[in-house]
């Protein structure tokens, strides 16, 4: 590779954070800079669950001319989550911000360039955040793409791109064709109980109910109702004014108010 490229004054590299890249870069180029891929690095710090709000600053720093704008990024990212900060800092910036870079990095910050060789490939902005969409391999960086088999908001964008067919990228086991096999077999009846062929060492056989532990106190009547169902509010309703929002006792608009209402006591401030 040293011989085909040979040596330039400006030359750079860009990678992932692979230690075993980094020792090759040296051993090959010493006198090239070796930088880091944002794109990884990004990926690396969703990985560790960094909030979009973080991302977003990191993002805007690494792509920031200015080393002024730099720090003040740099300084709100560290306000608001100072353990990705450092894990971030473990890199020195001129591995990867603009602003510190020491040679040409041009605008680009990432290896992504590789990917307008496949185009299969694409790149979809959600919030500030970039995904990468594989249509060929049915993979995005949200990871519901490849758990779902469906496609995901992100590659029905770059499918839309392509003017392809959405339904070609979703699983066999949700087509129409596998829901009528689920039911093209046969269920036999089990027919009338008269008609049943009870053999002698079953039919002898006592089966009691189960031993059931009966708690004390009253018995509910009412099922419980799980966290994912959602119950409808009722909405307290006055009787008097019958406007929606308080009962009688509180009520302010009847002629003579309860000796507990707001009205009274707003009256009758004095009075105990």
């Amino acid at each position: 590779m040293r011989k085909a490229i040979q040596v330039h004054r400006e030359l750079v590299f860009l990678s992932d954070r692979n230690q075993s890249i980094a020792n090759g870069i040296k051993k090959v180029f010493p006198e090239a800079h070796h930088g880091i891929c944002l794109y990884h690095f990004e990926k690396n710090l969703k990985q560790r669950h960094a909030k979009a709000t973080v991302i977003n600053l990191f993002q805007s720093a690494a792509r920031s001319y200015k080393r002024e704008d730099f720090n003040q990024l740099m300084s709100q990212l560290k306000s608001i989550d100072k353990k990705t900060y450092n894990n971030i800092m473990e890199e020195p910036p001129e591995r990867w911000a603009r602003s510190w870079f020491p040679r040409r990095r041009y605008d680009i910050l990432t290896t992504n360039m590789v990917f307008n060789l496949d185009s299969m490939l694409f790149r979809i902005n959600s919030e500030g955040i970039e995904f990468i969409v594989d249509l060929k391999k049915r993979t995005c960086d949200c990871l519901e793409f490849q758990l779902d088999e469906l496609p995901c908001p992100h590659a029905i964008a770059a499918i839309n791109k392509r003017y392809l067919q959405k339904s070609d990228y979703c699983s066999n086991w949700y087509s129409r064709e596998a829901w009528l096999k689920i039911y093209e077999g046969h269920v036999n009846t089990v027919g009338d109980q008269k008609s049943w062929d009870k053999p002698q060492n079953v039919q002898s056989e006592i089966i009691k109910p189960p031993d059931v532990e009966i708690l004390q106190g009253r018995r509910q009547k009412k099922r419980h109702i799980p966290a994912t169902e959602s119950v409808p509010f009722k909405s307290t309703k006055c009787n008097r004014c019958k406007q929606v929002g308080h009962n009688r006792t509180t009520c302010l608009s009847s002629p003579a108010p309860h000796p507990y209402s707001k009205k009274r006591t707003e009256k009758y401030p004095n009075l105990q």
